[in-house]
């Protein structure tokens, strides 16, 4: 919801890069810093071991590693699309 509220110019919101990825790649959002900060746990895939070769479980797995990968990259080069901002 703060992500929204930010969307619809309510204020700012700290978000995860993943949760608001959408939104800043569509350029309604943007970074007013350039700060993250690390977080040591990330998302897995799992399944038990009797399926993970099934070809939907490798297709399903290859897609969505693509899709991360995608949306890594295009947020990677939002840095350099960025409007500078004027100091005060």
């Amino acid at each position: 919801m703060a992500i929204d509220a930010a969307v619809d110019g309510q204020g700012v919101a700290l978000a995860r890069t993943a949760l608001a990825a959408w939104d800043l790649i569509g350029g309604r959002l943007v970074r007013p810093f350039d700060i993250a900060m690390p977080v040591s746990f990330g998302y897995w895939i799992v399944c038990s071991k009797a399926v993970a070769k099934l070809p939907k479980i490798v297709a399903f797995s290859d897609w969505l590693l693509a899709e991360a990968a995608e949306d890594a990259r295009q947020l990677a080069g939002l840095k350099s699309r960025q409007p500078a901002r004027a100091s005060r």
